[in-house]
């Protein structure tokens, strides 16, 4: 019997008077064997889907010219996890284009709704992305056969184009480690990390972004996911929006 594993996105959707900041939908839990993704996307016919998309049919993306900036919650990482790390997120870095910045080491903890402007802990900035390792018995979005969440938060204002500014990936650490080695917990990394760019799951199993991990029989990402990691990495440079200017943004 193959062991199946669900790999999720986050769910804190907020709304800002001025603007909107949201995160991935929530998933519904996926049972062994369904065709269909939880959170209900569906492939566009190419093998991938978008998070969030605009009316034009465009996805939401981040901007081209700024590094995604990242703090990691160390606390519980796997052996070797800072490498797998490293590696998965140069893996995105290739099929996008975009990079990533290492903002160092944090100590914050996996919210709800984590305020995207944190200026006594990371400066008058947007909060960078958190990635932290944590389990079922402090987050309760990790409970079940969860191996881990990530979604990226978007801000838009009146006017103007909606762009990811910041996010959250959480990995369950005990269900990430108990599906096998290195190549297990990599899959998994770049599973939740393609969703922080704004890839959504899709329904088929020959690509990483199906939300259950079969098997463990794909590993990597796939022809479809590298196409919409691709069409993902091809936005623009976007006017700087400082998180001062958006009243509730934290």
């Amino acid at each position: 019997m193959r062991s199946w594993f669900l790999v999720t996105t986050v769910a804190v959707p907020v709304l800002l008077s001025g603007c909107v900041v949201s995160e991935a939908p929530a998933p519904a839990p996926a049972p062994p064997g369904q065709d269909l993704s939880p959170d209900g996307q569906a492939s566009n016919g190419d093998g991938y889907a978008f998070v969030h998309t605009r009316d034009n049919g465009e996805p939401v993306r981040w901007s081209t010219c700024d590094p995604i900036a990242y703090v990691v919650r160390p606390d519980g990482e796997p052996e070797g996890g800072r490498r797998l790390l490293e590696q998965s997120l140069e893996r995105v870095s290739e099929a996008t284009g975009l990079e990533f910045e290492d903002a160092g080491t944090t100590e914050e903890a996996p919210a709800q709704r984590r305020p995207l402007h944190q200026p006594d802990r990371y400066g008058d900035r947007w909060a960078p992305v958190l990635i932290a390792y944590s389990g079922p018995e402090e987050d309760s979005r990790l409970k079940g056969r969860a191996a881990g969440y990530g979604g990226p938060a978007y801000v838009s204002v009146s006017g103007g184009t909606p762009r990811y500014v910041s996010g959250s990936v959480v990995f369950d650490v005990e269900q990430m480690t108990s599906m096998g080695g290195d190549e297990a917990v990599g899959a998994v990394m770049l599973h939740e990390l393609a969703h922080l760019v704004g890839l959504a799951h899709v329904d088929d199993r020959g690509q990483l972004m199906n939300p259950v991990l079969y098997g463990r029989e794909v590993t990597d990402l796939q022809a479809g996911d590298l196409a919409g990691l691709e069409e993902l990495g091809a936005g623009e440079c976007y006017d700087p929006i400082e998180p001062r200017s958006i009243r509730g943004s934290g």
